[in-house]
């Protein structure tokens, strides 16, 4: 007798739970019944083993180029989920549409546990393989699942709690799934909840991405949801008609048909045009769909807002409208001017969570240091954690190179001097740079060049700082950057630079990553192309032939080689053809080990990571997250050289 035959184990029937995050969770025992039985039909037997199915290292490169678009989104949020059901012996993983585990995190205890060698990246995890397991289940119905201990069809597995939510994509596709598994006992309805939450996020950014040239409003009947996943998001083009809805608008306008292409004023009660000069005003309005649920509605990427009420009747009201100075043109002129341009990306996992430490030491005082080769965008990334923090506040850059023995002392202080910057309740005015940054943020940029004197100088200040003993009339500095483009390591290996000026600047580190090893490269060239010329887009083969260059200048370069592009552009499409002259990859001469030549999936496999291995710029831990293999097996290949 199987688990599912006869009477169910636990609680009978579906289970519906209420977790803290207000998500209704329903745990269908119907379908873990039907689950074991199409593992049944499968030929595996419960008290076997589940099939070790991993896809070859060819086949996990070409899946993750495949689904490297979607992986910059759902990276941030697994290891954003990765810390919040941090325990012991767990781990998050991402797998594809297929139920290939794309990417997996896991604590030190789960990988060496026999679950952990398991779940890694190329790994097979649908019911034909694995039996009864959490993605193979959430795979099948496309829905989010708990399958918790013997509930698994392998007994092998029954000391494990597995959650699984799938990611939809604008068009209601299953483009992926995240799991989190642990040795948990208990159901855990939270961890799901959380896991659920990850997928809406993922979505979200893909729905946005998805029409980022159209203007993303959010909704909802309760104005405090409109900036959470419970908010329906609805893509307005420039002629008031709706491009997209995501899953909750569909929801929440059910009965309004939004099968084909409708006109904002089809569905609500308003013109578009009455309404767009209050959103783009920052301001949250109360409007009525055409069946008469009020809803609120803002921008969805605007930040402090105003409630205001529009009337129901004011479409047949004018005056009521006398607010509204001009009316929305087509042109889409007044969309670009309402969406809020990025203007810094960072989607790549390993960055965005050195911003995030870097963003919890600011918070602390702490200073950030920030390494980078030239023209990577040390300062833009200055600037950006400055605005995240302290966006009302002065920004003040010391170009470090700048300074000699002889100017320093006024480049800094001013005219006045040291003794005057320092000296408590001093009357005199100062316009040195030190006093601009009070209040704010000063960025010394490539301190590498910094003469001794400006050094020791600066020890003081950073001293006084610390110590909170600035004078009474005058604030201190809020926060201190600074950047090399040698790492922190080889800074203390200088003889020109003070130990006690380093120790002074020790805090968070930022790590900027070379442009070619930058896994959102394709994100980041788009932004800045939209950042110069909105009108023009890059084809897929235009991207990819930009990803295959050699980027020495960094992001510097990449800016300029795209003005070059715009400025000998005969449309509004950038094609690959236009992009030439790029450094090639010189792997043509690629042979394999003399232990991998006489078989030819081992060939293949071989010649694959010393090809990718001179993609990366010889960076192995890049080639061993490209690829899914370890650090030891790429360094094995390539020592046969």
């Amino acid at each position: 007798m199987t688990l599912f035959d006869g009477n169910l184990r636990g609680d009978q029937g579906d289970q519906l739970a209420q977790t803290a995050l207000g998500t209704e969770i329903e745990i269908s025992q119907a379908s873990l019944a039907d689950s074991w039985k199409r593992s049944s039909s499968f030929g595996l037997d419960p008290n076997g083993k589940p099939i070790d199915a991993v896809i070859s290292e060819t086949e996990l490169y070409q899946s993750n180029q495949k689904n490297e678009y979607i992986t910059q989104f759902v990276m941030p949020e697994l290891e954003l989920l990765y810390n919040q059901i941090a325990g012991t012996n767990f781990m998050v993983a991402y797998a594809d549409s297929e139920g290939v585990v794309v990417n997996a995190l896991r604590d030190e205890d789960f990988k060496n546990s026999d679950a952990g060698k398991a779940v890694i990246p190329g790994s097979i995890w649908t019911e034909e393989y694995r039996g009864t397991n959490a993605l193979g289940l959430c795979l099948h119905t496309g829905s989010s699942q708990i399958v918790a201990g013997r509930e698994h069809f392998f007994y092998k597995l029954g000391n494990l709690s597995c959650f699984a939510a799938p990611i939809y994509n604008p068009n209601n596709e299953i483009v992926g799934m995240i799991d989190a598994t642990s040795d948990a006992s208990s159901r855990q309805h939270h961890t799901l909840a959380l896991v659920k939450l990850a997928c809406k996020n993922v979505e979200n950014r893909l729905f946005t991405d998805a029409f980022e040239h159209s203007l993303i409003i959010s909704f909802h009947a309760r104005h405090e949801y409109l900036g959470t996943t419970s908010a329906a998001l609805i893509a307005i083009d420039g002629h008031g008609f709706i491009d997209g809805a995501n899953t909750n608008a569909k929801m929440m306008l059910n009965g309004l048909n939004l099968s084909h292409k409708r006109h904002f004023g089809d569905i609500f009660s308003i013109p578009f045009s009455n309404i767009i000069n209050r959103l783009s005003s920052n301001e949250i309005i109360r409007i009525h769909d055409v069946m008469g649920s009020a809803v609120f509605m803002a921008i969805k990427e605007s930040t402090t807002k105003r409630i205001v009420d529009m009337d129901l009747q004011s479409r047949s009201k004018a005056p009521n409208i006398k607010l509204l100075p001009q009316v929305f043109q087509t042109d889409k002129k007044d969309l670009e001017n309402v969406k809020i341009k990025r203007s810094y990306i960072a989607e790549d996992a390993g960055l965005k969570r050195h911003l995030l430490m870097a963003k919890n030491a600011l918070k602390y005082e702490l200073p950030v240091f920030i390494e980078g080769a030239r023209g990577s965008g040390k300062k833009a990334t200055a600037a950006e954690l400055h605005k995240l923090l302290f966006c009302e506040q002065p920004f003040v850059e010391i170009k470090c190179n700048l300074l000699t023995a002889e100017n320093c002392e006024e480049m800094l202080f001013g005219e006045a001097g040291k003794l005057a910057y320092f000296q408590p309740l001093s009357s005199i005015s100062s316009a040195c740079l030190l006093d601009k940054a009070r209040n704010g943020s000063l960025f010394l940029n490539g301190i590498e060049a910094l003469p001794i004197v400006a050094q020791k100088a600066l020890i003081q200040v950073l001293e006084e700082r610390q110590e909170a003993k600035i004078d009474q009339g005058k604030t201190e500095i809020s926060a201190v950057f600074s950047s090399s483009q040698l790492s922190f390591t080889e800074l203390k290996a200088s003889e020109y630079l003070d130990p006690a000026f380093l120790e002074a600047l020790q805090g968070s580190q930022v790590v900027l990553p070379h442009l070619s090893q930058r896994l959102d490269f394709r994100l980041l060239a788009t932004e800045l192309l939209y950042q110069v010329s909105p009108c023009h887009k890059f084809s897929k083969s235009a991207l990819d032939a930009l990803q295959k260059r050699d980027w020495p200048g960094q992001v510097k370069q990449l800016k300029r080689t795209i003005q070059m592009l715009l400025s000998n552009a005969d449309g509004p499409i950038i094609r690959a053809e236009a992009i030439s002259g790029g450094t090639q990859l010189k792997s043509e001469g690629l042979t394999p080990c003399m232990s991998c030549s006489n078989s030819p999936v081992r060939k293949e496999s071989c010649v694959l990571i010393k090809k990718t291995w001179l993609e990366m710029g010889g960076n192995v831990s890049l080639v061993s997250r490209r690829l899914g293999v370890s650090r030891t097996t790429i360094y094995k290949h390539l020592s046969s050289e």
